[in-house]
């Protein structure tokens, strides 16, 4: 019951979020003028960059296969049809619980562990947020008109994020040293603390999935540039199609925003941060807000629409119960 409880909260707390996002998101716009802005869109454009978004999934699919530290390979149909699942989870259950769907799959499916499994989507989660980070920062220096400020909090970040990452590769081999390192510095505090700290900070490390070795490193790498690139010709054909001329930079820009934007609690799919996200990300670099409010819209559901119908396939192709995946959480 108090389960229940929890999970009532999370959705009252995540609609209330969505509808809030999306007064601010669309206050003041002109509707008539964003439906005139829809009409006179390029069609060719948004259909190529709606191709691009649903085939570049699989390089995520590829690249998580690296993450899940295990020896037995796996079927690639396996994991690409999880994450187009998974992603289907998201757009249409609260609590983003389209990782523990993903997770569940490939378990059942591959019998892949569950420890294995999730330490892997952890993994993957910090990864893309260290890397969209770096592109924020980086992508915010080439913004003009910004103020000093902002700049030099976007070369901070992109410092901290770069040495997260390398930190993060260098745990992966050293685990044990990792342990040393927890015990020597949290060994300082009171004993009630630094067993808690240790205890933390090691069952953190211990639950890093990655496959640690040169190659799959380098396949994590490689495939993260080859999705970036898929998204710079996505949001770039998009921005084309509604007359918005920005650069690559502007378009990862775009997507790091997107990215932040999808990550906080609200309704599913992340209906309202997100849109507010893409407008405000819009608005830096001086596109109007009936122009940003219509682009947002398209894009978000270019990311809904297709994938979601996907995901409903795969998850019938595969003999998979919805309803039984998400009960594993």
């Amino acid at each position: 019951m108090k389960k229940n409880h929890k999970t009532i909260i999370q959705i009252i707390i995540g609609i209330a979020v969505s509808v809030l996002c999306l007064y601010f998101a669309f206050r003041g716009i002109d509707i008539k003028e964003s439906i005139e802005i829809v009409k006179n869109v390029k069609v060719p454009y948004v259909i190529i960059s709606l191709i691009l978004s649903v085939v570049i999934i699989v390089f995520r699919a590829l690249r998580w296969e690296c993450f899940i530290p295990l020896k037995e390979p796996i079927k690639k149909r396996t994991i690409i049809a999880s994450v187009y699942i998974g992603y289907m989870a998201s757009n249409v259950l609260p609590a983003k619980l389209g990782e523990v769907v993903r997770a569940y799959i490939l378990g059942a499916k591959e019998g892949v562990s569950k420890s294995a499994v999730f330490a892997s989507v952890v993994t993957e989660r910090l990864f893309d947020v260290i890397t969209g980070v770096v592109i924020l920062s980086i992508s915010l220096i080439f913004i003009p008109n910004l103020p000093e400020t902002v700049l030099y909090a976007a070369v901070f970040l992109f410092i901290i994020s770069i040495v997260g990452i390398i930190i993060l590769v260098f745990l992966s081999f050293n685990k044990s040293f990792a342990h040393k390192v927890f015990n020597k510095i949290f060994g300082i505090l009171p004993q009630k603390i630094s067993v808690k700290l240790i205890e933390f900070s090691c069952n953190f490390i211990d639950g890093i999935g990655i496959k640690s070795d040169i190659k799959h490193i380098f396949l994590i790498f490689l495939y993260t540039a080859l999705y970036l690139i898929g998204q710079i010709f996505t949001i770039g054909f998009l921005l084309t199609a509604f007359d918005i001329h920005a650069s690559p930079i502007i378009a990862l820009f775009i997507f790091a925003a997107g990215g932040f934007g999808f990550a906080v609690p609200s309704a599913p799919s992340g209906i309202g941060p997100f849109e507010w996200a893409i407008i405000f990300g819009l608005s830096l670099i001086g596109v109007d807000k009936s122009i940003a409010a219509p682009y947002a819209l398209v894009y978000h559901i270019m990311g809904i629409v297709p994938i979601t119908i996907i995901g409903f396939i795969f998850l019938f192709a595969l003999g998979i119960d919805l309803k039984s995946a998400t009960k594993r959480q």
